[in-house]
This record gives C-alpha cells, sequence and structure tokens, in this order.
C-alpha cells in the first residue's frame, strides 16, 4: 500500500540511532528539573533559538518571541489556541482552501469558518475588508509561509494588508505556521509591521528527527477584554510527560552543538525533489484536465482531477489499486471543489513515487473509460 495521506515517516534524516544516543545523554538533565521548571526551561531555549533565526521564519513583533508554550505536536497547539480563543458561535475567516484539521476543529468547537476569496498569494484584501465587516469574526485563521492543502505563501503586500485590516478590526490572527521550517523564507514575518493580537502554531516537520513530535504556541500582543487568552496543557501521566522532555532535551542539546541549518536545508531538498518528480511523472501521462503544480514549501501536493470526476469515489477505487490519498472536498468551508485530492509524496522514495502515479493514473483511465 502506498499512502500518500499524510502521516509520519518511520525514519528521519537523524536516524534512530544517532537519536537514541542523544537523548541518552539529555535523559540526566531532564531527570534534574521538576514540574512546571522542566517545561518553563526548555520554552526558553527554543524561544532564543526561534529568535535566532536558525530555523527559518519566526514570528517576533517588535522583535520579541514573547510567550511560548511547548505542545506534543502542532495539532496539539492549535486545539489549545483555538478553545482558549473561540466560543459557540464565534464567525472565524479562514482561506480558500485551509486546513481539513482546523476546520474539523473549529466545528467541534461550535465556531463557524467563513471563506475569503483570495488566490496564491493570499486572501484579496477587499474582500477580507468586506468579510471583516459583514462576519464579525473573533479571529482570522491563516496560513503565512505554507498553506494546507496547497502549499503557497503568502506575498508581502498581502502579509502587510491582513496585519492592517484585522488591528483596525480588532480582530485576532490565528497563524498557523507548522510547516514553516520546510519554507526557503527566511527573518521576522511580523517585520515592519504592528500586528495585533496573534495566537501562533509551529512544529519540526516531518521526517527531520525519527521518533520526535513537538509543537509549540506562541502568543503576542494579548492584553485583557472580556476574554482572556489562557491556553492551559493537559494533565499527562508523568511517564509520557517525562518521555517528552527528554526528547526535547536532546533536540536542543543536539542544536546547541550542531546548527539546524544544513538538516533542514536538506530536508527542503528532499522536499522539492520528490515534489518535482510527481509532477514530471503525472505531467507525462497528458490526461486532459488532470494537472497539479509546485507547492512552493510543505510537504503536500494539490491535485486537479479531470472535469467530471470526484476524489471521494476515486479513492475507493483507487484503494483497491494500492494507492491512498485525501479527496479534497474536506479542505473547504463554503462550497467544496470536488475534483480536488491532497498527496504527501515527501515521504516515498522515486521507485514509490513512479509506482503510486502509475496506480493513481490506471484508476482515473478506468473512470474516464480508456485504458493505458
Amino acid at each position: 500500500m502506498i499512502n500518500w495521506m499524510g502521516g509520519w515517516p518511520a525514519e528521519g534524516l537523524l536516524t534512530e540511532a544517532e537519536w537514541q544516543e542523544k537523548r541518552q545523554e539529555a535523559s540526566g538533565t531532564a531527570a534534574a528539573l521538576a514540574g512546571a521548571e522542566r517545561q518553563a526551561d526548555t520554552a526558553k531555549r527554543l524561544a532564543s533559538l526561534l529568535g535566532s533565526g536558525q530555523l527559518g521564519p519566526y514570528w517576533a513583533p517588535d522583535g520579541e518571541i514573547g510567550q511560548l508554550m511547548l505542545a506534543d505536536d502542532a495539532d496539539e497547539a492549535l486545539r489549545l489556541a483555538a478553545k482558549a480563543l473561540l466560543r459557540p458561535g464565534d464567525a472565524v475567516l479562514v482561506e480558500r482552501p485551509t486546513s481539513r484539521t482546523a476546520l474539523q476543529l473549529f466545528a467541534r468547537i461550535g465556531a463557524i469558518a467563513y471563506e475569503v476569496r483570495g488566490d496564491g498569494e493570499g486572501m484579496d484584501p477587499a474582500a477580507l475588508a468586506a468579510a471583516l465587516g459583514s462576519a464579525k469574526p473573533r479571529a482570522v485563521y491563516v496560513s503565512l509561509t505554507c498553506s494546507d492543502p496547497a502549499g503557497s505563501c503568502w506575498s508581502e503586500e498581502r502579509r502587510q494588508a491582513l496585519f492592517r485590516h484585522c488591528r483596525e478590526a480588532g480582530v485576532a490572527l490565528l497563524l498557523d505556521e507548522r510547516q514553516s521550517l520546510t519554507c526557503e523564507l527566511a527573518g521576522n514575518l511580523a517585520a515592519g509591521a504592528a500586528p495585533g493580537p496573534a495566537a501562533v502554531i509551529g512544529a519540526l516537520p516531518p521526517s527531520l528527527v525519527s521518533g520526535i513530535r513537538l509543537g509549540w504556541l506562541q502568543w503576542t500582543g494579548w492584553s485583557g477584554g472580556d476574554r482572556t487568552f489562557a491556553p492551559a496543557l493537559p494533565i499527562r501521566r508523568p511517564d509520557r510527560e517525562q518521555a517528552a522532555l527528554e526528547d526535547r532535551e536532546a533536540l536542543l542539546r543536539y542544536w546547541s552543538d550542531t546548527s539546524p541549518a544544513p538538516l533542514l536545508s536538506t530536508l527542503r531538498f528532499i522536499y522539492r525533489t520528490r515534489h518535482a518528480l510527481l509532477a514530471e511523472q503525472v505531467d507525462r501521462v497528458q490526461i486532459p484536465g488532470l494537472s497539479c503544480s509546485m507547492p512552493q514549501a510543505g510537504s503536500h501536493m494539490w491535485l486537479k482531477l479531470p472535469d467530471g470526476l470526484e476524489a471521494e469515489p476515486l479513492l475507493k477505487a483507487s484503494w483497491l489499486e494500492g494507492v491512498l490519498f485525501q479527496p479534497g472536498s474536506g479542505y473547504f468551508a463554503g462550497e467544496a471543489d470536488r475534483s480536488r485530492l491532497r498527496l504527501t509524496p515527501v515521504h516515498s522514495d522515486e521507485r514509490e513515487i513512479k509506482e503510486g502515479v502509475r496506480r493513481l493514473v490506471q484508476t482515473i483511465l478506468a473512470f474516464v473509460g480508456r485504458s493505458v
């Protein structure tokens, strides 16, 4: 089975043996810390690393990282932020398309997501201003450096317009930058602007370090008001907490000895290469209406099916051929484009990508009444 639905690879760029060695070295330090001191120490060191710019784009209004909370992964960080920020009936403005995970979370909270028209460079400023006035949202949820599923990056002009409109309307930013470390951009995303209150999600990308997941939640610009933005981490079993601490300590120790930049550069190269190979394989079959474009960053590809063909029934047939993907309908808050699907090929090698495209194309051709 070729699983392009997402997930995490079995191995990272840092091998399991290397990782266990780093983890063993860190176990003594982890045991010496206790309670809240553990979280605070690790968060402080990670904030320093983020602020140095070694990990890629970061969020630092007035040059300060602000408060940072560690989480098991990006999904948990987003869940903490959304639960603290939103209440049932609140409106949230989102891109078209946007994260399926975020839309599901907003629905569980009882918040209502409204799409704002835009393109690969971000939300249209006029459409955003109109939506802020009509929907009266509590927050605007976007991904500035790498959208899910399209992998697009906001232009500087659109980014500045977003900050300006949200600040003037008194609306918070909920920035999901979990894929920012796969982006070639560098520097402070908030530089040259005076954005209002923001909650920013960050995370280590899959494939980087074997066996470890780490997310973080950063919040800046919050003060008083009728709602206090005060996310609280869930209580975990002591053994799970200790294991997470050892992972984080090992990671920070590793990066204090070795810059993370070369590892991240290698990861970005692998992602680009595998995206390019998949796009090349799709283009070669020359099926009218079948297309995919190279993402600017991230681990996903957004594919358009021929007219009249929908991703959900295609998935059932594709599963029988041994290929899985995410149907695109779940990535829309408004009317869904059912001819879209999301592929995550970055954990597959060249042979598997070629074979996966062959199987997927065979399934598509069977649907449109042709054969290879």
